[in-house]
């Protein structure tokens, strides 16, 4: 008897050492499994399209000939007079009304009153899609002479995005500018160039929520190009007739050699509807 309970404790032990080689072995198969899930969750980032421009971009494209459209109304069918006169002759017996009912014409037809969006300078950028909530602040530009010709030279905000004050005010036709940096002083459009079209830019103004829609987004070169390509780079913050932002920023995120460019038009016009609503 004794001798049966020392073969079962040693059948026993020599299972438990079983089950913790197994468990183990369970454990460094889970934890290889871990470690090859986290090699490969690059798969699930959002993919970041990249586009630089030739150095010959012309800024008055078509799509920028700010030319304001025209629509010709379609042309209205009238009824002819031998459509009644079949529908009668295709009725057996026509009798008439016991009573008539005369709707008498309205004296005057109400027009809609038009969604009053107001003017405001820009204090806020909130761009969702990249992570962007900054205050905006006014910004000046200083005149800076290349070769034999004059340019406007624009200061940026510092940890702040920075509002060109000759540039449209929102709400009105123009072209509102907003620069930011992207890799000092708070970096604040680091990541302007991750903008893709048909995401939201929203700026606020005196507690006014004002919606765009991006339209285009694109690189250009800055340095090192002739003075005929950056004055066609520098074309695409100049006065417009139409109503858009456009948001600018130096790329890439460790230099500063090309220009981010983001045209982006009221959420109104691109999709028929205004915004008012603001928080």
């Amino acid at each position: 008897m004794h001798l049966n309970n020392q073969t079962i404790n040693r059948n026993n032990q020599k299972q438990s050492q079983r089950f913790a080689s197994s468990g183990k072995l369970i454990l460094f198969f889970l934890m290889a499994a871990l470690l090859l899930a986290g090699c490969s969750g690059d798969g699930s980032k959002k993919v970041i399209q990249v586009r630089v421009r030739s150095n010959r971009v012309e800024a008055q494209s078509p799509r920028n000939q700010f030319t304001p459209q025209t629509f010709a109304p379609a042309p209205t069918q009238t009824p002819t007079p031998t459509s009644a006169a079949k529908i009668v002759e295709a009725t057996e017996e026509v009798r008439p009304l016991s009573t008539a009912t005369t709707i008498p014409a309205p004296l005057f037809t109400p027009t809609p009153l038009p969604l009053l969006i107001p003017i405001g300078r820009p204090e806020r950028i909130v761009i969702p899609s990249i992570g962007v909530d900054t205050a905006v602040q006014n910004v000046e530009s200083a005149a800076s002479q290349i070769g034999n010709q004059w340019f406007g030279n624009w200061q940026t905000a510092s940890y702040a995005a920075g509002f060109h004050n000759s540039s449209a005010l929102l709400g009105q036709a123009g072209n509102t500018v907003i620069s930011g940096h992207n890799n000092i002083e708070g970096s604040v459009f680091r990541d302007l160039y991750q903008l893709q079209p048909g995401e939201i830019v929203q700026v606020y103004a005196d507690g006014f929520r004002y919606d765009y829609i991006v339209e285009d987004q694109f690189i250009v070169r800055e340095q090192g190009v002739p003075i005929e390509q950056r004055v066609q780079n520098a074309s695409w913050i100049r006065t417009t007739i139409d109503e858009r932002i456009t948001l600018v920023s130096c790329w890439p995120p460790e230099g500063n050699a090309f220009r981010v460019i983001v045209v982006a038009k009221p959420l109104s016009q691109m999709a028929g509807r205004g915004t008012s609503d603001s928080n």
